[in-house]
């Protein structure tokens, strides 16, 4: 079957070459590359257009740009498997492009081949891999096989390209889809509590410089661009890296990795990592500016709403609360069904948003379910996981339904907070939310609802 992707097929290594002599590498009058370890994780799941332009930019730096005495290593960084390797020996024969071309011609075609090659079976999850790679098993694996290839005076560089956004099937609940990101507390937890936890094998490649190059814009706002990049900023800092470039132009992060731009350098923000939360937990950021109205505004004084025509529909609940607490909200559609909350923010029904302490004065997060849920199966409940409140902590619920704002207070008897704990001994932690009476449709669970 013939290949999609028919312009690099015919990108052979006489038209490579008569590309290197039209484009260079970053700025022309830059200072050599030092010799050292040049490691390369692309994805497997790059789109065509993505493709001819990786395959040129990679091939124009083992033909003219990758210094004598280096080593060139390039991976999948989504199957974590080896795609080509090169050696540039010591020699003054070999600062001749046309001399790496007969000589590497073999390795440049394995990487040809790569990119020109259609994934493998997880392309059945859909254009959810777009660009996908697994950073923190990328490393693993390079610590692994690649530690201890090159001396201390080798500095290794470390390019990856792919999407910012981690996706893996097998780690749903980290997953960066739909505008999530991690939060600070992952980088401090343990490998068995998130992917990206600090596990025993963060050694054999310290020091090396990493830079990220993504395609398109995948943000959505410079919000969430800059939380992602300091997220993966503190992550590989943590991991002993030191972050580079971040960008989604490709001659941008070359000219990077050439020069060896490291944090703080040429417009790459240095991130702090003081004061971290150690609150594991998948934040979201939305676009739609509109989507916390219901729960965000001051509701007119006025006839409380009557009770819901409907039993079953689409439904929004949500807490607000003032003061330097952190309450987390607990709901599930019926019996049986995945429960949403900070550490599960997706399920088949709906998903969990927090504010994330964008407004300190109230506080706020919410569960949408998306799919119709019936009112009386709803299961809500709150937790003091952290702060002192010595009167007990309290605030407003808020329901979304039937086209109504319905509205009730809680309270809790706790004066500190138990970390989410369950069992014997932690009800003053928790109280349960009483859905239909919120919604008038049985009692009064002091409604205010406008």
């Amino acid at each position: 079957m013939k290949s999609p992707f028919t312009p690099l097929r015919l990108l052979g290594l006489a038209c490579l070459l008569g590309i290197t002599r039209l484009m260079a590498i970053g700025d022309p009058e830059a200072t050599p590359a030092p010799a050292g370890r040049w490691i390369v994780g692309i994805s497997p799941f790059l789109e065509h257009e993505s493709k001819d332009a990786v395959y040129r930019a990679l091939g124009r730096f083992v033909l003219e740009g990758l210094p004598t005495g280096s080593s060139l290593a390039v991976y999948d960084a989504f199957h974590l498997k080896t795609v080509a390797s090169i050696s540039i020996p010591e020699a003054k024969a070999f600062r001749s492009s046309r001399t790496r071309a007969n000589q590497f011609g073999g390795e440049l075609n394995r990487l040809r081949q790569f990119l020109a090659s259609s994934p493998g079976p997880d392309a059945a999850a859909g254009p959810t891999l777009t660009n996908a790679v697994r950073l923190p098993q990328f490393l693993d694996f390079l610590y692994e096989n690649a530690a201890g290839s090159g001396t201390a005076a080798d500095p290794s560089v470390l390019l990856v390209l792919g999407s910012p956004m981690y996706v893996d099937p097998k780690e749903p609940d980290c997953s960066m889809r739909d505008g999530y990101f991690p939060s600070d507390g992952h980088l401090l937890a343990g490998r068995d509590r998130t992917v990206f936890g600090k596990g025993s094998r963060d050694t054999g490649i310290s020091n090396a410089v990493v830079h990220l190059g993504y395609f398109g814009d995948p943000w959505i706002s410079d919000v969430h661009r800059e939380r992602v990049q300091r997220f993966w900023n503190l992550y590989a800092t943590r991991r002993g890296l030191r972050p580079g470039s971040f960008s989604a132009d490709l001659p941008t992060v070359l000219a990077a990795v050439t020069r060896g731009i490291g944090p703080g350098e040429a417009g790459t923000p240095a991130f702090r990592g003081e004061g971290l939360d150690s609150k594991v937990e998948m934040v979201r950021i939305t676009r739609d500016a509109g989507v916390s109205d219901w729960i965000t505004r001051e509701l007119l004084s006025g006839n409380r709403p009557p009770p819901p025509r409907i039993r079953k529909g689409p439904m929004k609940i949500g807490i607000r609360w003032r003061g330097d607490l952190d309450l987390d909200l607990y709901a599930r559609p019926k019996d049986g069904s995945q429960t949403l909350y900070f550490e599960h923010a997706r399920s088949p029904e709906g998903y969990y948003f927090k504010d994330h302490r964008s407004s300190p004065d109230r506080e706020y997060e919410f569960i949408e379910f998306e799919s119709p849920v019936d009112v009386d199966r709803v299961q809500a409940r709150i937790n003091h996981f952290a702060g002192n409140a010595p009167g007990g902590p309290g605030g407003e619920v808020r329901i979304e339904f039937d086209g109504r704002i319905y509205s009730g207070a809680f309270e809790l008897a706790s004066r500190r907070g138990n970390e989410g704990r369950e069992g014997r001994g932690q009800g003053p932690y928790w109280t349960e939310i009483d859905v239909p009476a919120i919604l008038g449709l049985r009692g009064d669970a002091s409604r205010d609802s406008r």
